[in-house]
């Protein structure tokens, strides 16, 4: 799955459930939280033209408003099955959160409840890993220092790693506690 990035990732969820048309996906991207993936035109064909030439998705004729539309094949649901339950490492959770999180949501209704709360399991292992060491040299660097601006925004982002870290605790509590 090297050769798919994140963006194509994005799209091949998104089509996941339903045909779409690029102008869709761009819509979608626009009026969502994906809203940090291009809208552009310039990325978002060249994307499904390259989804297309892997064979993980196909063009359908176009619609009635002359759109060509996206499906996915089987091999792109295996692709996305495969890219949603491989296991996250601590490199995942300390560089490539927004694309953790993109893979959180894509997984209702593609795979398993418990795949999901393993998922969260492992990241909560991993990202307190991370938050612990960013506490640990925010409380080293801070030691007896003058409060500066740049030790406050360090500040900041431990406590945004602290926050994220609580968040996957309460949303793997309520995933486990809706299995019951």
């Amino acid at each position: 799955m090297k050769n798919v990035s994140t963006l194509e990732f994005a799209l091949i969820g998104l089509m996941r459930h339903k045909a779409q048309s690029g102008y869709d996906l761009r819509k979608t991207f626009t009026e969502t939280a994906m809203r940090h993936y291009s809208d552009s035109p310039g990325s978002i064909y060249p994307a499904l033209r390259r989804l297309v030439g892997k064979g993980l998705i196909e063009a359908e004729p176009r619609d009635r408003r002359g759109r060509e539309v996206f499906h996915l094949t089987p091999a792109g649901v295996e692709a996305l099955l495969k890219w949603l339950a491989q296991d996250l490492t601590r490199e995942d959770v300390t560089f490539r959160v927004p694309e953790v999180m993109l893979r959180f949501a894509f997984m209702d209704g593609n795979v398993p409840r418990a795949t999901a709360i393993r998922f969260l399991e492992q990241f909560e292992r991993e990202y307190g890993a991370h938050a612990a060491d960013l506490r640990a040299k925010f409380e080293r660097d801070s030691a007896g220092k003058p409060v500066h601006t740049g030790l406050l925004a360090f500040e900041s982002g431990v406590e945004g790693a602290e926050a994220q870290l609580n968040w996957a605790r309460r949303a793997r509590a309520r995933l486990v506690e809706d299995v019951r």
